[in-house]
């Protein structure tokens, strides 16, 4: 009942175009997602020191299942491919329905698993451009939302739409979010730090449907502050693979094989 509550509140709000931010972002998030998920994904992590650029190229699998009801809203589970030196690495997050978030990491070579909280959150997640706290999904009431514009990118009309996390001990003062009017998906998002200050930018520049989904091929995250950047290409996309909840454990996150 609250969800066809929050669709006629909606409703009523676009015929008489008074559309808020908070209405953008349910609009985003209203679109449908899959029991379950599997991709490849390639990370290209391109640093620039004394005018030359570094790149290093990493490989990762990723298994995500979503939830329609319960104490949780998704968990996913990252484990490392390529190349040699950082293969067996794995990523564990929760992301529960009341907002909150719990995440663990796997390094072979310490043979142990180590939970991610607090300020760690902050870190980078194995030397891209994400931190942890990026990877952790974000739910709609942890901040407030302000529709401060509209814009075009690339000739697609967009709302501009302000976030500003509730929780401060986010790394973040606010992101400023670009969504697509006719799709409500999110082309870019701009990060602040703490001191107000542009930080980094997520471009995200094509969308493609398969079937009810839309899937995103390829996005960018650009640090303004240090040059450094990290592009994820994400291939191989398979739908509901009937994944169980013991992918999602510690023990299975110590698998290697």
């Amino acid at each position: 009942m609250l969800r066809i509550a929050v669709i006629i509140s909606l409703s009523v709000s676009l015929l008489f175009g008074e559309i808020t931010g908070r209405d953008i972002m349910e609009k985003v998030n209203a679109h449908p997602a899959p029991k379950s998920k599997m991709s490849t994904i390639k990370l290209t992590i391109i640093s620039v020191k004394r005018g030359k650029e570094k790149t290093r190229v990493r490989e990762i699998v990723r298994y995500q299942k979503f939830y329609s009801g319960g104490k949780f809203k998704s968990k996913s589970l990252i484990r490392f491919l390529k190349p040699p030196d950082v293969r067996g690495i794995g990523f564990l997050n929760w992301n529960y329905r009341n907002g909150k978030n719990e995440q663990w990491l796997y390094l072979p070579a310490l043979g142990r698993v180590k939970r991610i909280a607090g300020r760690a959150r902050s870190g980078s997640f194995m030397g891209t451009d994400f931190t942890y706290e990026d990877l952790g999904n974000r739910n709609l009431d942890n901040d407030t939302y302000s529709l401060v514009g509209e814009d075009s990118l690339s000739g697609i009309p967009c709302y501009v739409v302000e976030a500003k996390p509730k929780n401060k001990k986010s790394i973040y003062s606010k992101r400023i979010a670009w969504v697509e009017k006719n799709n409500w998906l999110i082309k870019k998002i701009e990060f602040y730090d703490r001191k107000g200050k542009l930080l980094k930018i997520l471009n995200i520049p094509q969308h493609e449907k398969r079937g009810s989904y839309w899937q995103v091929p390829k996005m960018t995250m650009e640090n303004v502050q240090t040059g450094h950047k990290t592009i994820m290409e994400i291939s191989a996309v398979k739908f509901d693979t009937g994944l169980k909840d013991e992918y999602f454990t510690e023990r299975f996150l110590m698998r290697t094989d």
